[in-house]
């Protein structure tokens, strides 16, 4: 990776008419706002990356050219959470999901559609030391191309008549898929044993 001094990878290619200054201001407001929402990680994990995802659609609404769908039930419950000019039925490559992630190679989706996908990879600092001042920051982030053959059916272990969870998608090998499509990566955090630390231990 060639990452510049302010974490950004520029080599990584990017959706046409996204640029890492809009990635950059949306990393602030997702971590601004994301700790008021901290209660939810400690409740709920999985809905906290999930508000992580729509402060992710919110940002990129405001501050890039991919918008928000403007069919209310089209937005909040298919694909694409985003598109360039806010296209109603756009095209692969015009197309932008928004996913929120704790963990540091996985990518599911509860849909197989090609497109780009960006992910925040967050951690929860109750220090606020890794981002001085944030308790929940944005450590990495993920812009993909995902086509439809990169997607896996991961079939769900719930038992007829007992619940369980969605059937989700998944990515074959992630990290192959992704390591190739990390585009920011804040400066003095990397990845130990899986989990984001500091570089220095400082």
């Amino acid at each position: 990776m060639a990452i510049d001094s302010d974490g950004f990878d520029r080599s990584v290619p990017l959706p046409a008419g996204l640029k890492a200054s809009h990635i950059r201001n949306a990393i602030a407001y997702v971590e601004e706002r994301a700790d008021d929402f901290i209660d939810v990680y400690h409740e709920q994990a999985n809905v906290f990356s999930g508000l992580i995802g729509i402060l992710g659609v919110r940002a990129l609404d405001s501050l890039s050219p991919y918008k928000r769908h403007k069919h209310p039930d089209v937005a909040q419950q298919r694909f694409p959470d985003l598109s360039l000019d806010g296209k109603l039925d756009p095209p692969a490559r015009q197309a932008l999901e928004s996913k929120g992630s704790i963990r540091p190679w996985a990518l599911q989706s509860h849909y197989d559609h090609p497109g780009w996908y960006i992910v925040w990879r967050y951690a929860i600092d109750p220090t606020k030391r890794m981002k001085r001042g944030r308790a929940v920051l944005i450590w990495r982030v993920d812009v993909p191309f995902i086509r439809k053959e990169d997607w896996k059916y991961e079939t769900s272990k719930a038992s007829q008549g007992r619940g369980g969870r969605t059937h989700t998608f998944g990515i074959s090998n992630p990290k192959d898929k992704l390591e190739t499509a990390i585009v920011y990566q804040a400066p003095g955090i990397v990845l130990y044993r899986g989990k984001p630390t500091l570089a220095n231990g400082d």
